[in-house]
């Protein structure tokens, strides 16, 4: 795996006898790769990038090349680039921030809809559903997490539209054709030259493994975080290609154009831009390891675990993702079971609402009584770390069947 020769496995994590195969949640700390990242000046540190002294201009100095970093990555421009807390949060402003800005332009709540998939992060779901008391929105029903772009309709009357659709799947992994819905977004236009048509993407769990140049996806907004970066939490943005319509959902400051007040983090700010730009930049070799690793996990599944169905299997999906369904078998259990063995995965989103034990998704391409186990692989993920977790859950599962 030559990628990967460039990494200590011991910057990664701490040294343990567990195994940690849920990536796809949250990825630790790269050491070695944040410790290559510029270094912050003290005075940039203590100061707030606002303050016109020295030290201001020092931490706002800072701030403004991240932006110009992270534009630079996704082929954009600095101005489009909004700093925020989270993905969750990009999310709510894009979609809120959004339906707001067309409502003070004088748009008719009856004219404005939004449409996305069955199986988006609830982020989006949790935010349309409450933006549907207000405005039309459809939630299109995916085969195995896939829409066919042509599902994708402007209803009679609808003077603005917002299509919001997730890169790559966070539970089972499928990738949406965005150049696809792109496409069909330029078709609509087309033919319904008065209406505004919006496209925003999440990829929160895209910038290892695909391309993020927003120019050639065709997109208007893009959600990124840095859970999936390898550099601190508590930071993400979100693009907004100009002219798009937008307006802020918080308030108390003027910072990231009027968009998000607070004062910004400078040092998880710069950090997500190192991140992000050096996931963009190793994105082919990174790929290329990970498949590997997929290939061979998914192969031991069939072999030792034949009752097992790897979920959309036969679509595009991210290498870095196995997703392992189960008839008969509760996802938590399962969850449980490996956690005491020492291997941690998980069974759905993190950001689910923990009173709900499935996975809406597992239930909506299985139905009920289908358990799931998903498997994330990362920097530090190893062959013998698989062939441990596969024979693990073939053990749980033939331990039940008894």
């Amino acid at each position: 795996m030559g990628f990967f020769k460039s990494f200590s496995k011991t910057t990664l994590l701490p040294q343990s006898n567990r195994i940690y195969l849920d990536f796809a949640s949250s990825t630790p700390l790269d050491q070695e790769m944040l410790s290559s990242f510029p270094k912050v000046s003290t005075m940039a540190l203590q100061a707030n990038p606002s303050a016109l002294h020295k030290e201001g201009l020092a931490a706002k100095k800072v701030l403004s090349d991240a932006r110009a970093l992270v534009a630079k990555t996704l082929e954009a421009h600095s101005d489009e680039i909004v700093f925020t807390s989270n993905a969750t949060e990009s999310d709510n402003l894009a979609l809120q921030g959004t339906v707001r800005a067309l409502l003070a332009q004088g748009v008719e709540k009856e004219s404005i809809a939004i449409v996305t998939t069955d199986t988006e992060h609830s982020a989006v779901l949790e935010t349309v559903k409450i933006l549907g008391e207000e405005i039309s929105v459809t939630v299109l029903a995916t085969e195995q997490g896939i829409i066919d772009p042509k599902q994708i309709v402007v209803d009679e009357g609808i003077k603005a539209l917002v299509v919001s659709v997730m890169y790559v799947n966070n539970e089972i992994g499928v990738v949406q054709p965005i150049y696809e819905i792109a496409k069909r977004i330029r078709f609509l236009l087309k033919h319904n030259p008065d209406a505004a048509i919006l496209l925003h993407v999440d990829a929160t769990q895209a910038p290892l493994h695909f391309s993020l140049n927003v120019q050639k996806l065709g997109i208007d907004m893009m959600t990124l975080g840095a859970t999936k970066l390898y550099c601190p939490k508590g930071i993400g943005m979100l693009y907004v290609k100009r002219g798009t319509p937008i307006a802020a959902i918080q308030y108390g400051g003027g910072q990231e154009f009027g968009l998000r007040p607070g004062t910004e983090p400078i040092q998880l700010i710069h950090d997500f831009a190192y991140a992000l730009s050096y996931a963009q930049e190793h994105v082919e070799g990174y790929s290329r390891d990970i498949s590997e690793l997929q290939s061979y996990a998914e192969s031991l599944i069939k072999k030792d675990i034949p009752s097992a169905t790897i979920t959309a299997e036969q679509i595009e999906r991210t290498p870095h993702v196995t997703h392992i369904a189960l008839k008969g078998f509760d996802s938590e259990l399962l969850v449980l079971e490996l956690d005491a063995r020492g291997i941690a995965v998980s069974a759905k989103s993190a950001c689910k609402n923990e009173d709900v034990n499935e996975s809406g998704v597992v239930e909506r391409i299985y139905g009920e009584g289908w358990g799931a186990v998903r498997m994330s692989y990362g920097r530090n993920t190893t062959k013998d770390h698989v062939a441990k977790a596969v024979a693990a859950l073939a053990s749980i599962l033939e331990k039940y069947r008894q």
